[in-house]
């Protein structure tokens, strides 16, 4: 699986997860993974898996966009345990007008993003309504 980004992500036995880190002198949680601290500037930082769920806090469907994407598409921010706020991609949530609310649950899923240059499928995280593939 080619991923858009493959330093956003950490192998588990659960399957791919996402990896930020957390700053050992002041606590604070980042993602993605920073140089430094972005809280107390300190250097000395560890990995830190990032929970699968979250709750959606605002959400968009955009009829403009990037060439990779085709419109409409559902964006949102998704808030984290960690206090980490995610800019998402939303999916397996249509009609979303009616689907979607704001703080309902949310989980991360790893779908398709776009085809490269040579046709392969390249894949990111995206969230979608928590239980949503068992409405499928």
């Amino acid at each position: 699986m080619k991923l858009l980004d493959p330093s956003l992500f950490k192998e588990t036995e659960e399957g791919l997860a996402l990896v930020g880190q957390k700053c050992r002198t002041c606590g604070k949680i980042a993602f993605p993974k920073k140089r430094v601290c972005p809280a107390c500037f300190s250097d000395d930082l560890e990995d830190k898996l990032l929970s699968k769920t979250g709750t959606l806090h605002t959400f968009t469907c955009t009829y403009l966009g990037v060439p990779h994407l085709n419109p409409p598409y559902v964006i949102g921010f998704v808030d984290l345990p960690e206090k980490i706020r995610l800019l998402s991609l939303i999916t397996d949530c249509e009609p979303w007008d009616e689907v979607l609310q704001v703080d309902m649950p949310m989980e991360m899923v790893i779908d398709k993003l776009m085809e490269d240059e040579q046709g392969e499928d390249v894949y990111c995280y995206k969230f979608r309504p928590k239980g949503a593939a068992d409405r499928k």
